[in-house]
Order: structure tokens, then sequence, then C-alpha cells
């Protein structure tokens, strides 16, 4: 292969990777937890009614596959990736560990870990691909489609009126989140978990410095273990939950209300590419109408006579 070709190779796999793995890599400063000291998933905030779900995020992704792979087989093209769903990587809510460990449950069986959800688990795909499929990719061939197979995907995928920006959601989460982070009642609260840490004989400054303490690597140590039940133990002391979430919550009820019209049509968006993604993976798994025929009729022959 040449050089050129080789570098656009190297750079459309990890463009590649990117793009089918995106739905579940897990982003730390996007982790989130719950609204007091009892651990509950169906937490939520006030911006998670505007944006997709990590289930839902992965059923998008899932369909970008099925409908890559598609594309590139119109155009002669074989991808060597799967179609088969990917499984459900990282938190499993927007509100999991948004503001560091929170769920009991995972606590006494991962520790700081993520168990089977563990992203090291499910190493992101890096197919090699040849010139001739790179061109189908990316639109660079002479027969590749407009855009290439990636932009007919995205469009396929993409439902958003003139103007609605399906991401302003996240972005303004990310925003509130930082911002609650320093607020003096959230940091008020974590010197005082900090504190409580501290008299237990863990030294950390924040909740999120005991996931990233290098000491807590395979999720299953007597050490981590205890650590982590201190940590949610102090949470409840402190109710560190139940006041970071009611601030950050203050935070995006301000934000909903100064951009009320383009969150309404990102919601709209976001409904319409879950809705195509579904329907997506439903007519994948569904049985050929040829074969649903020969079956129903091999059903009726099997039947008595009335």
């Amino acid at each position: 292969m040449p050089a050129a070709a080789a570098l656009l190779g190297d750079t459309m796999r990890r463009h590649l990777a990117a793009l089918l793995t995106a739905a579940t890599a897990f982003i730390a400063s996007c982790a989130q937890a719950l609204p007091s000291d009892t651990a509950s998933a169906a937490s939520r905030l006030p911006l998670d009614d505007y944006q997709h779900s990590p289930t839902q995020t992965l059923t998008v992704s899932n369909a970008y596959r099925v409908l890559l792979i598609r594309c590139a087989r119109r155009h002669g093209r074989t991808l060597p990736i799967s179609a088969s769903p990917r499984p459900l990587v990282g938190p499993r809510t927007w509100m999991e560990r948004r503001y560091g460990l929170t769920d009991a449950a995972d606590a006494a069986s991962y520790g700081y870990g993520l168990g089977p959800r563990d992203p090291a688990r499910h190493p992101p795909e890096t197919p090699d691909l040849d010139p001739a499929t790179i061109a189908v990719i990316t639109g660079t061939g002479d027969k590749a489609p407009p855009g290439g197979c990636q932009e007919q995907t995205r469009k396929a995928l993409a439902m958003a009126p003139a103007g609605a920006d399906p991401s302003l959601p996240q972005h303004l989460s990310m925003l509130s989140f930082q911002s609650s982070r320093t607020d003096h009642r959230v940091q008020a609260a974590v010197k005082e978990w900090s504190a409580c840490m501290r008299a237990a004989g863990h030294s950390y400054a924040t909740p999120f410095d005991p996931m990233a303490d290098p000491a807590f690597r395979d999720g299953t140590s007597e050490k981590e273990l205890a650590t982590a039940r201190t940590d949610l133990a102090c949470k409840k002391r402190t109710n560190l939950v139940g006041v970071w979430l009611s601030v950050e919550s203050a935070y995006q009820r301000t934000m909903i209300a100064q951009n009320a019209t383009a969150l309404q049509a990102a919601k709209r968006a976001n409904q319409a590419t879950l809705r195509l993604a579904q329907e997506t993976l439903d007519a994948e798994t569904r049985p050929p109408a040829s074969a649903s025929a020969s079956a129903s009729a091999s059903a009726s022959s099997d039947s008595p006579a009335d």
C-alpha cells in the first residue's frame, strides 16, 4: 500500500473506531449519580429529558453500524465489522457517577470499577480497511456516494429541523456540571465528605479522586471494597449527592428557561433519530417477508382440519 494510502488507512481506522464506539465511551466528566443519600438509578436532572440516555445512545450507535455496513455493501465493499449490537459500556444512566461512586450494589461487587461494563473489557474495533473501502466510506473515490457512506449514514439517522442542535442538551449539561462543581454550597459539602473520609484514614479531596486512585485497578481488592463502602457512608452522612443534585438542578432549570425553544427543537430531533435507529435495528432482526410467508404456510398446512 502506498505511504499516503497507508496513512489514510490508519487515520480512517481510528476515525471509524471512534464512530463505532462513541456511544459506549465512558466519559468521566459527564458521569452522573443520585439525588439523595439513597442510590437510585431512576434519578434524573432536568436536562435529561432533552437528550438520549446511555441506552438510547447505544441504540443509535448500533443502528449507525448497521447502516454503514449496508451502504458499503451496496457499493461493493464489505466492512470487517459485525452488525451485531454492541453491549452497553460505562454508566447505565447519566445519573450513575456524576458526583462520584453512588451505587451500593456496584460498590459491593466491583469497588470503583464497572465490572462487565468496564470499557477495558470491550476494546474498540479497529478494522484494517483497504484503499477502495476507505474511498467508499469517506467519499473520496470516483464511484463513492457523495460524502461517502459515513455522511449518508449520518443523514439517514438525522432528522433535525433547520437550525436545531441535537447536542445542545449535552453541552448545557456539561456547563451546569462545571458551574455546580465550583458553587460554594457544593464545595462545602465536598469538604465535609473529604473530612469524613480523612477521619476513616482516606485522604481524598474530591469524590472523583478514589475512582482515579492507581491503587484501585481490578475492583476486587478488599482495600478497594472497604474504601468504596466508606465513601458511600460518608456521602450519606454529609448528603453530598443530595446537595449537589439540588444545586445543579437549579442551574439546569435556569438554562432550560433561557434556551426553551432551542432545547425543544433538540428534543424533537433526538426523538426522531432514536425512532429511526430503532426502526433500523428492528428491520435488521425481522425475518425476510418470504421466510415469514413460508413459515405461515407451513404452520397452516400442519394445522388439523375443521
